[in-house]
């Protein structure tokens, strides 16, 4: 660390506004994948049925942008928890994208390039928190032609805490994260009327197929969901 007039010359100790690279690649970006978001929403034809999809993705695009916003103001040092939350803002806006595209409020091809401009941040963004050593990213490794890779989070112990504790600081979380997957999942099935598993997971694509069944069978014994057909072959439908 280098200094000299009493200004600290250490990107480690600036804003990430003021690095440029992020700044470009990932707010700008940002920026405009959000400007695009609102000029679709814009063209849709409106009506009942695609009235709930513009309010869920214009909610979506206003909290990833709000997020990006965040990032800004922090240090490389502090950035990794901003940062997870700005990813997991992004991933909640393809989602809510895919869902409405399901119920035919748009193409498959608009889908295409907003999803693929959203992988591009995505992927960018993933090496500013794996670089800065913090817990895992939730991060899926994007597929632009509407199929991922899910990936897996673990929540490390905090320094000088116990794994118990770590558990119970992030319940909040957990628990924010399955309402999310509940509510995506039913919007999924009012959609297309009946769905498995493998269809849901190409949307809802940031947990594994495993996961989503453990969610469809909790939903199953809340009378939420019904199910016909067994094993991999078996269709689900709201009850």
């Amino acid at each position: 660390m280098n200094q000299k007039d009493g200004y600290i010359n250490d990107s480690s100790f600036r804003k990430l506004l003021h690095n440029d690279d992020y700044y470009r690649h990932i707010f700008k970006k940002t920026e405009k994948i959000v400007s695009v978001v609102f000029y679709i929403l814009n063209n849709i034809d409106h009506n009942k049925k695609s009235e709930t999809h513009v309010s869920n993705i214009a909610s979506k695009a206003h909290f990833a942008h709000e997020n990006a916003l965040r990032t800004l103001e922090v240090k490389p040092l502090n950035a990794t928890e901003v940062l997870e939350q700005f990813a997991q803002s992004l991933i909640g806006l393809d989602s809510a994208l895919r869902i409405a595209s399901v119920s035919g409020a748009f193409t498959a091809d608009v889908l295409y390039t907003v999803s693929g401009q959203i992988d591009t941040v995505l992927r960018t963004l993933s090496t500013y928190i794996s670089s800065n050593g913090g817990i895992e990213s939730t991060l899926s490794t994007f597929d632009t032609a509407a199929e991922r890779t899910p990936s897996t989070r673990r929540t490390a112990a905090p320094s000088g805490g116990t794994r118990a504790q770590a558990r119970q600081s992030a319940a909040p979380s957990v628990a924010a994260n399955t309402a999310d997957r509940r509510t995506r999942i039913s919007t999924i099935l009012e959609a297309k009327g009946e769905a498995t598993i493998k269809d849901i997971s190409e949307i809802v694509t940031d947990c594994s197929e495993k996961t989503i069944q453990r969610e469809l069978n909790a939903m199953i014994e809340d009378n939420v969901v019904k199910r016909e057909g067994e094993r991999r072959w078996s269709k689900y439908s709201l009850a």
